[in-house]
C-alpha cells in the first residue's frame, strides 16, 4: 500500500469518526494552551531522533510543570525514560498499525487535552491522537510526510499546519520553531538525557569507536578506522580503544581488531553487551568517540563527551551535527557526492589528537 493512500485512507477514517461529534481545536493561539493538564508526547522512532526532540520535551514540561505528561516511545528507548520526573506516565509503540488500539484503549483514561507528535509514523500517529479523544493534535510534519505534494494531506486534522520547509533546517530547531509558534518558549536547545545516569568508572583513559549505522552508506570503511586507531594506540600509550554497538555490530568489531595486531590487547568489543542506559554511562566516561551520524553520536553530544564525527555529505550533516558545547566536537563532512569513504584517515586522526591533547 503506497503512503498516499494510507494518508487518504486515514483520512477517510478521521472525517467518519468526526460523525460522532469529536473535533480538533484548529488555528491555535498562545491562550488556548496555556491551561493544559493532560499531554501526551510521541517519539517512536530512533535513539537518535529521540534525544534530538528532548530540547521540546524539556520545554513542554517547563511551560506545563503541574500537567500529567504521559511518553509514548519505542520500547528500545525504554531506558531513557522509565523513572524519569519529566514524565507521569510511559507508554510504548513501534508506530505500526496492530497497535494502534491498545495504544489508544491506553490513552483514552488519560483525558488528554494535547498531543504532541515530535517524530512518530504518520498517519498511525494522527489516526491514533484521534481516536484518543486529543482536543489539541500538533505535529512535527517531516519533508518526506508530504509525498511530493504541496501540503500535508492530513492538516485538516491538525491543529497547525504542517510547514513544508523549502531550506533544510536543523531537526532542533524545526520542533522549537514549531513550539514556539504557539506560544512555548523553548530556553535551551540543548539535548539531555532523561534518567539520572552515572559516568563509568575507568582506570586508563578510553577512546570510544562505534562503527555502524543504520544503513551501509552512513558506514566508514573498517580500514579507515583501523589506521586512525593503530595511530592513537601508538602515539598514546596511555589510551585504550573501546569497540561498542549492538549485536549486529560484534562481527564488524572483531573484523577491525583483526586489523589492530599487535595493539589488540588494548581494544574492547563491547557491542552487543550493554544495555541503553549502561551505554549512556559508558560514552560519558569516554574522553573520545569517534563515530558516523547515528544514535551513539547524539548520546555523547547530550552528555557532553567529546566527538569526532563523520558525515556523508552536508545535506545529511545539516540537520543532525552538533548544535551544543561546539567546541567539544570536531564536525568532518564529506564532499557532496563522494561518499563517506572518501573522508581520509589523516582528517579524523587529527581530531582525535587535537581531544586527547586538550583532555
Amino acid at each position: 500500500m503506497s503512503k498516499l493512500l494510507k494518508q487518504k485512507l486515514a483520512a477517510f477514517f478521521i472525517t467518519a469518526y468526526r460523525l460522532t461529534g469529536f473535533s480538533v481545536k484548529k488555528n491555535l493561539q498562545p491562550s488556548d494552551i496555556s491551561h493544559l493538564k493532560n499531554i501526551a508526547i510521541f517519539s517512536t522512532t530512533a535513539l537518535g531522533d529521540f534525544l534530538l526532540n528532548t530540547p521540546a520535551i524539556a520545554a513542554i514540561r517547563k511551560k506545563y510543570p503541574d500537567a500529567n505528561i504521559t511518553m509514548v516511545v519505542h520500547r528500545r528507548n525504554a531506558l531513557l525514560v522509565e523513572g524519569s520526573d519529566m514524565f507521569s506516565d510511559i507508554l510504548y509503540w513501534d508506530g505500526k498499525l496492530n497497535g494502534v488500539l491498545k495504544l489508544v484503549k491506553a490513552l483514552r483514561p488519560h483525558h488528554l487535552d494535547a498531543v504532541f507528535l515530535l517524530h512518530s509514523r504518520s498517519p498511525y500517529d494522527i489516526v491514533t491522537a484521534t481516536l484518543a479523544n486529543s482536543e489539541i493534535i500538533i505535529k512535527d510534519v517531516y519533508y518526506n510526510d508530504y509525498l511530493g505534494r504541496e501540503t500535508f494531506y492530513l492538516n485538516p486534522f491538525l491543529s497547525v499546519k504542517g510547514n513544508k520547509q523549502t531550506v533544510d533546517v536543523h531537526l532542533i530547531h524545526k520542533k522549537a520553531e514549531l513550539l514556539e509558534s504557539i506560544g512555548i518558549n523553548v530556553p535551551s536547545l540543548e539535548m539531555v538525557i532523561p534518567v539520572e545516569y552515572c559516568p563509568e568508572k575507568r582506570n586508563r583513559r578510553t577512546v570510544g569507536i562505534h562503527l555502524g549505522a543504520s544503513s551501509e552508506e552512513r558506514c566508514w570503511p573498517i580500514e579507515s578506522f583501523a589506521i586512525v586507531a593503530r595511530q592513537v594506540l601508538n602515539k598514546f600509550s596511555d589510551i585504550d580503544i573501546e569497540l561498542i554497538g549492538g549485536p549486529t555490530e560484534i562481527e564488524r568489531n572483531n573484523q577491525l581488531i583483526a586489523l589492530l595486531l599487535p595493539f589488540s590487547e588494548r581494544v574492547k568489543n563491547s557491542a552487543g553487551k550493554t544495555n541503553l542506559k549502561q551505554l549512556v554511562e559508558k560514552i560519558a566516561s569516554f574522553q573520545c568517540l569517534v563515530v558516523g551520524d547515528t544514535g551513539p553520536l547524539h548520546v555523547a553530544i547530550a552528555v557532553k563527551t567529546p566527538t569526532v564525527v563523520m558525515f556523508r555529505g552536508m545535506k545529511h550533516a545539516t540537520g543532525t551535527r552538533p548544535l551544543q558545547d561546539l567546541a567539544l566536537h570536531k564536525v568532518i563532512i564529506a564532499q557532496e557526492g563522494l561518499g563517506i569513504a572518501s573522508i581520509k584517515p589523516d582528517d579524523v586522526l587529527k581530531g582525535v589528537c587535537e581531544i586527547l591533547s586538550i583532555d
